[in-house]
């Protein structure tokens, strides 16, 4: 069965998916690394909890 792809939705034109790539890498080989990169996760999820949270229930 062949799928046909979907170019617009809800008049919005839809476009290909871009693979981005990380711009940086972290190392969490000390503890100091990984309490940087813990807090980090922690802002992330602090500032866009709201986000986060309408993504888990939609």
């Amino acid at each position: 069965m062949e799928r046909k792809k979907i170019a617009e939705l809800y008049g919005v034109k839809l476009k290909p998916r871009l693979m981005i790539q990380p711009k940086a890498s972290v190392n969490m080989s000390t503890p100091a690394e990984r309490e940087d990169v813990l807090r980090s996760i922690r802002k992330v999820i602090a500032e866009h909890r709201e986000v986060l949270i309408a993504l888990k229930n939609r």
